[in-house]
């Protein structure tokens, strides 16, 4: 059952990113001729092991604090890396400019530019929890509360998707989001670290 729901998680991203670059996709090649993708500054630590670390107890965590079976954001997880970092591949789609595996069972999913092979997003599902070693982080992927998430980081900004029928509550300063997928009568909740957006430019 978990597994079908997640299917229909990847299916529903699928066509909602298909649909978009469709419509986006003159501009972009437009932009690639005129200037090369900027590369991204390189993650800063301490690291901490979602696996092993209370990553919560250190305030100023951001996902380039985070790794997830040994791996951070902006890894390469090119060739056979990301089977050795994270497992055999349960499940693979190719989206618009990246790739979405999952790993450990479906109970993890990677986001890899297709470009660079670079790890960009990882996504960790409620059935990881008993892995975790975070309580705060555990607490909160196992329970769904709302409150308690308030409680521990504060307000967050509500982003509705119902292309796939998820609910995000987001802490862009941190770069990371916890989402709420509703699948008919079947809930599932994910944790989501991204790489930080660059800081727009002021003049």
């Amino acid at each position: 059952m978990f597994n079908r729901m997640l299917l229909a998680i990847t299916g529903a991203l699928v066509l909602a990113l298909a649909v978009a670059a469709c419509s986006t996709e003159q501009p972009q090649e437009t932009a690639s001729v005129t200037a090369a993708p900027e590369k991204p500054a390189e993650p800063q630590g301490p690291f901490f092991e979602l696996t092993k670390d209370v990553i919560t107890e250190h305030p100023d965590w951001t996902s380039r604090n985070v790794m997830l079976l040994g791996a951070k954001l902006g890894d390469d997880t090119s060739g056979t890396k990301l089977d050795k970092l994270f497992g055999k591949i349960d499940h693979s789609a190719a989206l618009a400019t990246e790739y979405l595996t999952r790993h450990q069972n479906n109970s993890v999913a990677v986001y890899t530019f297709k470009t660079t092979g670079r790890a960009r997003q990882f996504e960790i599902y409620d059935t990881f929890a008993p892995r975790i070693a975070d309580p705060k982080l555990k607490k909160l992927l196992t329970s769904g509360d709302l409150k308690y998430l308030r409680e521990q980081f504060g307000e967050y900004t509500i982003e509705e998707n119902p292309e796939n029928k998820s609910t995000e509550y987001v802490y862009e300063n941190r770069g990371f989001r916890f989402v709420v997928y509703k699948l008919g009568n079947q809930t599932v909740k994910a944790l989501r670290f991204s790489e930080l957006r660059k800081p727009s430019a002021t003049s």
